[in-house]
């Protein structure tokens, strides 16, 4: 992902995040927030926004921000051939899941996963199943801690105006299914379609 992308996730990560937080109890309590995800969240710069966003707004809480994000990860557990250039498939979240929980105990797990779920290739079945079962899977293990748990969509994935397969095609099908599961009480905030909008009206301006 270029600079360009990675700001706009930067920007509206934090103009998607703060509302959902400053108006309901989801911060209320808490003391430990844990950040879970692949490279975008490794690099780090939107839960360091997040963190700075947090101790102006709720100084007097001493709410510990940690990062755990994971290059390549996925919830899926799947991996394409081209990934083994690097000398290993994709890491999976659940081989490490538990070993995280217990370590840092959060009390609210900031999830975002989806971008390499798909791995790149176009709208599968059984990979959406996966990405699904993966998810399910997630939410049991934070509740099992005790974590209240927010989803965060999939960035979106700029082809550059190539021809052909699109892979934010997959993307955004993948965040419309999280979206939905909000009529089961499921926390998400929608990355992906703010994103979108925040990029092409950039785009359209020039």
């Amino acid at each position: 992902m270029d600079r360009k992308l990675i700001n706009s996730v930067v920007l509206v990560w934090i103009i998607s995040l703060a509302p959902l937080l400053a108006n309901s109890d989801l911060l209320q309590g808490k003391k430990k927030i844990l950040f879970l995800g692949d490279s975008i969240t490794q690099k780090g710069q939107y839960v360091a926004y997040f963190n700075a966003w947090l101790v102006q707004q709720y100084p007097e809480q001493g709410v510990e921000v940690l990062n755990a994000g994971l290059a390549s990860e996925t919830v899926s557990g799947l991996s394409e051939a081209s990934h083994m250039k690097h000398g290993f498939a994709r890491p999976c979240l659940f081989e490490r899941l538990e070993r995280v929980l217990a370590k840092t105990e959060p009390d609210l797990i900031i999830a975002c996963y989806g971008m390499n779920c798909g791995i790149y290739q176009t709208l599968d079945v059984q990979r959406f199943a996966r990405y699904r079962h993966g998810i399910g899977r997630l939410r049991a293990a934070a509740k099992q801690y005790g974590a209240e748990l927010i989803h965060v969509t999939p960035p979106i994935y700029d082809n550059h105006g190539k021809e052909g397969f699109d892979y934010d095609s997959v993307l955004s099908h993948y965040a419309a299914w999280l979206v939905m599961q909000r009529s089961q009480g499921w926390h998400v905030i929608d990355l992906h379609h703010s994103m979108r909008q925040n990029v092409d009206d950039k785009k359209a301006i020039g």
